[in-house]
């Protein structure tokens, strides 16, 4: 009868420890899906950084034309002449176009062993020296065009400088100048390039943001301009008009 009950008793013991055992792990399975499901990233909206860039594009420029207007009108740095600013009632553009927002890559020139140099014309008469950064291509009604994209030989922003069908009579005779907007996360190594082991930077190029050059609007200014390779011939019909 003793053995009997020492048999059940060693029976319910290990029954549980089993129960008990199982029991732990089955929570500490739940505990580690929590785990798992709580320390997943989830899918965030874009941060102001990272979001699209044509998102909400045609109210973004009307706002950039509205401050750019302001500037002209009240900012000190203005390149207006006084006679200009005192009757000066808002800059002249195209209606805004999307088709002329295009996204694409610049695909960088290398540095090494020294960069690529350029002279551009100024108004001045004299050239100035940039630095060749890259080029950038598009396509426009089937056909590919090529502007190149400088930079300041000390560092600084991206410089655009272009010309195309529409300068000299709807735009200023010169050409006009284009920002160069970052997309984030944009940027790769890429070793097939034309240029061999040269970087691509993922841009918007908005052809819609095409302003004058201040010397179009005062002779005191320097201003370089588009030399023949950013020549389009094309007619860009985006962007601020010729001032007068």
């Amino acid at each position: 009868m003793a053995s009997k009950d020492f048999l059940k008793t060693s029976f319910l013991t290990s029954m549980g420890r089993y129960i008990l055992i199982n029991h732990k792990w089955h929570l500490f399975s739940i505990l580690c899906l929590c785990f798992l499901l709580l320390g997943a990233k989830p899918d965030l909206p874009l941060t102001k950084d990272e979001e699209n860039p044509m998102e909400r594009r045609e109210e973004k420029l009307k706002a950039f034309r509205v401050k750019r207007d302001q500037f002209f009108k009240e900012d000190p740095h203005s390149p207006l002449k006084e006679a200009d600013r005192k009757k000066f009632k808002g800059l002249f553009y195209y209606p805004i176009n999307l088709r002329y927002a295009m996204t694409g890559s610049i695909e960088r020139y290398p540095t090494e062993p020294k960069p690529i140099y350029a002279n551009l014309p100024t108004n001045k008469g004299r050239e100035k020296k940039y630095v060749k950064y890259g080029r950038f291509k598009l396509r426009w009604e089937g056909k590919e065009h090529v502007l190149q994209i400088y930079r300041p030989l000390g560092g600084g922003e991206l410089f655009l400088p272009f010309k195309d069908k529409t300068s000299g009579t709807e735009t200023y005779s010169e050409g006009r100048y284009l920002y160069i907007e970052p997309i984030p996360g944009g940027s790769e190594s890429v070793g097939t390039t034309p240029v061999p082991g040269t970087r691509t930077e993922k841009v918007l190029i908005d052809f819609n943001r095409a302003y004058n050059p201040f010397c179009a609007y005062n002779e005191k200014y320097t201003c370089p301009f588009a030399p023949k390779e950013n020549w389009l011939e094309i007619a860009i019909q985006a962007g601020e008009k010729r001032f007068r």
